[in-house]
């Protein structure tokens, strides 16, 4: 349910605090759906866990109800520098934009994004 792309595991792993969990949370519900956030906390004795790219994410189970297929990405271009919560149904200009998106991947290793730094095939489409 839950995609940590490369970039946010490096930053994410860099940032944890002994003791402490990677905790997402519901931040609100709007005209764009379900909006989370992320911080540093305690785990809870009921919550769910999701695992990607050896990070752990934990989160309350009704926090999760409006949870869909989600990706985490971390950025630093023109538009900011931080941690992006996106469903598959946001338009980004990466993967979920792509024209190729089938058969993209979504975690950096077949798209050509610069915000990964790799040097990918320039066939997936992405812009």
């Amino acid at each position: 349910m839950i995609e940590i792309t490369d970039a946010a595991s490096i930053i994410i792993k860099r940032s944890q605090v002994e003791g402490k969990v990677i905790r997402m949370f519901l931040a609100a519900i709007d005209a764009t759906g379900a909006n989370y956030g992320l911080a540093l906390g305690d785990q809870e004795k009921d919550d769910l866990v999701f695992e990607s790219r050896g990070v752990k994410i934990y989160m309350n189970p009704k926090d999760a109800e409006f949870l869909s297929e989600t990706i985490i990405d971390y950025v630093n271009d023109e538009r900011g520098t931080g941690f992006v919560i996106r469903g598959p149904e946001d338009e980004v200009s990466a993967c979920g934009g792509c024209a190729n998106e089938g058969s993209c991947d979504h975690d950096h290793d077949s798209c050509d994004h610069d915000s990964c730094g790799h040097n990918h095939d320039d066939d997936c489409g992405c812009s």
